[in-house]
């Protein structure tokens, strides 16, 4: 059987029963059909790694998290199914995430327990006890026994036969479009640079080498036709201990391993997935280091030569992109640096893990030739090392590299901040890993694939400004919706919307700012039952912006919580909504640096 034979006969067979089970979780059929949908373009695409491993518990998660990430970002527009069960939708609502999968794949899913606490995420003596609690709520909600429940839970399925799912060859032409399109557009761009007189190299990744790539010449060469002797590099070339130690004189530091092993794959940082990024180098080297203060400070500097200055250049690029696409939970990328010297400038990424104890990775990056470079520096705590120092080292883990290939070495350097990677999806949006951690979450946030709103409908919008995505100096807009969709505590309301707009003019731009501003400004005399708590002015480097608190009461005497920013770069705009529920919430500053971060993003909306 082809692989397009297996696909066909896999979706034929499972298509209704996984739109079912959507349809269950959610209670909106059209949500359900476009989530199931993507999650069969999805299993299309990824098909030679799902296809053996439970293919079907694959798509109906797939489906879960995008039903997940389009929900809830309004409790006051929610729909409604008044031709469906609506009482057992409301009751199924009400119970927390994992318990209503868990119900839902027990019954429409024709699942048994063990295969159900697997698909969730749970151990199966934990899902016993949450399902026995799960019945006993739905109980208590409908006031039916176990068996009229499940009946009515199996009739549920009905609801989704009127729904016509789209031929299997549409289903693989779809996730076929959905890649092929970002190659059309890199050629076209490619080849409007090159008769425009630039030249733009990106990749899968979406890292350019104009913008993040350093000058393709000899690491701290002086003479551009100096070429790096990569035959010349050994371990000798990696940093020593005293050197590392110029970070930290205080502490004692000493060198704990140095692996020379191509094959060893066992990643030696948090972000990256594997131990190299080159598949097939010609050597590496690898060096870690340790100290004996207080701040249980490590180092580790790495060394790539790859059989040619291409393959370099996309170990360079995939190693930036660990980082720039990390998503551990509660880690967070908080600052982003460029290293200006006379010639081959280099990148520095910060990044702060918020589990206990905190822990701050400052990670800097090389590339020259064949060669790669990288070395992190990790420590407890809230701070990391200074900038200027950490660049320094940065320098000297070349400099012995320089001077064995005979080059003229600098120690000329000038530290900036500058805009963060790319990250390898909707690069003008916020990146998973810009998101805070909220609480006590120990889990990582989930994004759909960007949108274009419904004419009346921006999931960033509140109801003081109600944004129109669709107004007359708009050009183009798109939205994005980010949850921790692991997380069983948070309500369904809970979430983090962001819609992007790109204006007819830099003019249009600000006068959209000066309205939304005005809208606020005057919301608790059009709206009764809103209270604007303050707003906050942002204003840093090429951008310019503000945040806002709101509250609205709702007709039970609670009040619905914004969080809500508006930003600007040229004549893009980022609106950025925040949706906090309960003791699920995040500072008034930490907001700021998130709508902050949306701007410097918008740079890659330009």
């Amino acid at each position: 059987m082809t692989r397009v034979d297996e696909f066909n006969s896999f979706y034929a067979s499972t298509a209704a029963d996984a739109l079912r089970v959507t349809y269950a979780l959610c209670g909106d059929r059209q949500v359900a059909l476009e989530a199931t949908v993507d999650a069969y373009r999805r299993g299309w695409r990824d098909w030679t790694k799902v296809r053996d491993r439970r293919p079907l518990a694959h798509v109906r998660t797939e489906a879960w998290k995008a039903v997940a990430l389009s929900r809830g970002t309004h409790p006051l527009r929610r729909r409604h199914e008044e031709d469906s069960d609506t009482d057992l939708l409301a009751a199924l609502h009400d119970l927390p995430a994992d318990d209503r999968r868990l119900i839902v794949l027990l019954t429409l899913g024709e699942t048994d327990l063990a295969q159900a606490s697997r698909e969730v995420g749970v151990s199966e003596e934990e899902g016993i006890e949450r399902v026995g609690v799960a019945l006993e709520a739905l109980e208590k909600a409908l006031g039916h026994d176990l068996e009229t429940l499940e009946r009515r839970l199996v009739d549920l399925g009905t609801i989704t036969s009127t729904l016509t799912m789209p031929p299997a060859e549409e289903v693989r032409s779809a996730a076929r479009r959905g890649t092929q399109r970002n190659t059309v557009l890199l050629v076209v761009a490619a080849i409007a640079l090159v008769l425009g007189g630039g030249f733009v190299v990106t990749d899968g990744d979406g890292l350019s080498t104009q913008s993040s790539m350093p000058y393709r010449e000899k690491l701290g060469a002086e003479r551009p036709d100096v070429v790096l002797e990569a035959n010349k590099i050994s371990g000798d070339n990696l940093l020593s201990s005293s050197q590392v130690a110029e970070l930290d004189p205080d502490s004692a530091w000493r060198t704990t391993a140095t692996d020379e092993d191509p094959d060893n794959d066992t990643p030696y940082a948090t972000c990256p997935t594997t131990r190299f990024a080159d598949e097939n180098p010609s050597r590496v080297f690898l060096r870690t280091f340790d100290s004996e203060g207080d701040a249980n400070a490590r180092v580790a500097q790495a060394i790539e030569v790859s059989g040619s200055d291409e393959e370099a250049t996309q170990a360079y690029r995939t190693t930036v992109s660990w980082y720039a696409n990390c998503a551990h939970p509660r880690v967070q990328l908080t600052g982003s640096f460029v290293v200006k010297r006379p010639f081959g400038d280099f990148r520095i990424m910060r990044l702060r893990s918020h589990r206990d104890p905190e822990r701050v990775f400052t990670v800097g990056f090389t590339h020259s030739g064949s060669v790669s470079s990288t070395v992190v520096h990790e420590q407890d705590g809230s701070k990391g090392p200074d900038i200027q120092d950490f660049a320094r080292m940065l320098n000297t883990s070349v400099a012995k590299i320089c001077s064995d290939s005979g080059g003229q070495c600098s120690d000329e350097l000038e530290v900036l901040a500058e805009p963060p990677p790319r990250t390898k999806e909707a690069p003008e949006f916020l990146g998973i890993v810009d998101l805070p951690p909220v609480a006590d979450i120990d889990r990582v946030w989930s994004g759909i694939e960007p949108f274009e709103p419904e004419k009346g409908q921006n999931p960033s919008a509140t109801l003081c400004d109600d944004l129109n995505p669709q107004g007359r100096s708009v050009e183009e807009a798109r939205s994005r919706i980010f949850v921790i969709p692991q997380a069983r505590k948070l309500p369904p309301e809970f979430g983090v919307a962001e819609t992007v707009l790109t204006m007819k003019s830099e003019d249009a731009a600000k006068k959209l700012l000066r309205s939304v501003r005005g809208k606020f400004d005057g919301c608790e005399d059009q709206n009764l039952s809103a209270k604007v708590e303050g707003h906050t002015k942002l204003d840093a480097d090429g951008i310019s912006g503000t945040t806002w608190l709101v509250r609205f009461e709702v007709e039970s005497g609670d009040d619905v919580v914004y969080r809500t920013g508006l930003v600007r770069r040229g004549a893009t705009v980022a609106q950025v909504l925040f949706t906090p529920s309960d003791d699920y919430d995040i500072s008034g500053k930490t907001f700021n640096r998130l709508v902050t971060r949306a701007g410097e993003r918008l740079t890659y909306a330009e």
